[in-house]
């Protein structure tokens, strides 16, 4: 297949395009710099020069593919309307083309709010936190578009085995013996995916064409954040302290904060019942050991 990937040079982005050429399909990344640029070429991707914010340069390339990959985000005040403007582009392409468009979404288990102890999953209704109810609001947009054919991935709060993403965080206080600042409760849950399997999620939902609706891709239902930092600093041989940031002082000290306070237990069962087979099912087993530790 081809697949045209919008965020194809990150975290998530660069372990979905991993896998995607390996197993043999055709793959064009959207990128802004030279060096992502070089970055993709470097993999064997094909490139598009350009940038979210200015979809008209793209957007026609883009569903010329078999599959449209959401997977981008500005991570600024003005995220909410980058990213309708780009959904919004794609499907004016594919209304233009007169064939709807494949489209992977991305979401998030943010999206369910506070699940106060139950485990939820996608047959379970979303509160969003106000900060992304925007994200909730524009895929039900497209998914009633009938030039846009959607499937939404919600993926647990995203780790790697050098505990980037989530833990990055943790893990550099850890490393420089600094307190590691909590936010909330060290009791809070967190469900987690690490990115290769998230990786593998993307995949199965490219390649499966007819799967529309909501997804979750989480591999641990709520892991306390107290165990996560424990594992951390076990992985480094490092002693380490917590501070506990009340909820209050957090969201008044970061604004953009409350996610990480959310106390989540989320199933990914449907996409395991899919043919989803996840290679990390305890983070503790998937964190690379750190030579001369």
């Amino acid at each position: 297949m081809n697949i045209f990937v919008l965020g194809a040079t990150g975290l998530i982005g660069s372990q979905v395009t991993a896998q995607l050429l390996a197993r043999g399909h055709s793959l064009t990344g959207l990128c802004r710099s030279s060096a992502s640029c070089a970055k993709l070429q470097q993999v064997g991707a094909q490139v598009c020069r350009g940038d979210l914010r200015q979809p008209e340069g793209w957007a026609d390339r883009a569903i010329a593919s078999d599959v449209v990959l959401q997977i981008a985000a500005t991570f600024d005040e003005e995220m909410a309307q980058v990213d309708f403007l780009a959904m919004e582009a794609l499907r004016r392409a594919a209304k233009r083309r007169g064939q709807a468009t494949r489209c992977i979404y991305t979401g998030g288990v943010w999206l369910y709010g506070d699940t106060g102890g139950d485990v939820v999953d996608e047959t379970s209704a979303f509160s969003p936190i106000p900060e992304f109810s925007w994200m909730l609001e524009t895929a039900n947009i497209f998914a009633a578009d009938d030039w846009v054919d959607l499937a939404v991935l919600h993926p647990g709060l995203v780790y790697d085995s050098n505990a980037l993403g989530m833990f990055h965080r943790f893990d550099a206080q850890i490393q420089h013996r600094q307190p590691v600042e909590i936010w909330g409760s060290a009791e809070t849950l967190w469900p987690l995916v690490h990115v290769e399997d998230l990786a593998m999620a993307y995949v199965l939902l490219c390649e499966n064409r007819d799967l529309s609706g909501h997804f979750n891709a989480v591999t641990e239902v709520g892991v306390a954040v107290k165990d996560i930092v424990l594992a951390l600093s076990t992985r480094r041989e490092v002693p380490y302290r917590t501070h506990v940031v009340p909820r209050s002082e957090a969201l008044a000290k970061y604004g953009s904060s409350e996610g990480p306070m959310l106390s989540q237990r989320v199933s990914g069962r449907r996409l395991k019942d899919l043919g989803w087979t996840p290679r990390y099912d305890d983070f503790r087993k998937a964190l690379a050991p750190i030579i001369g530790a």
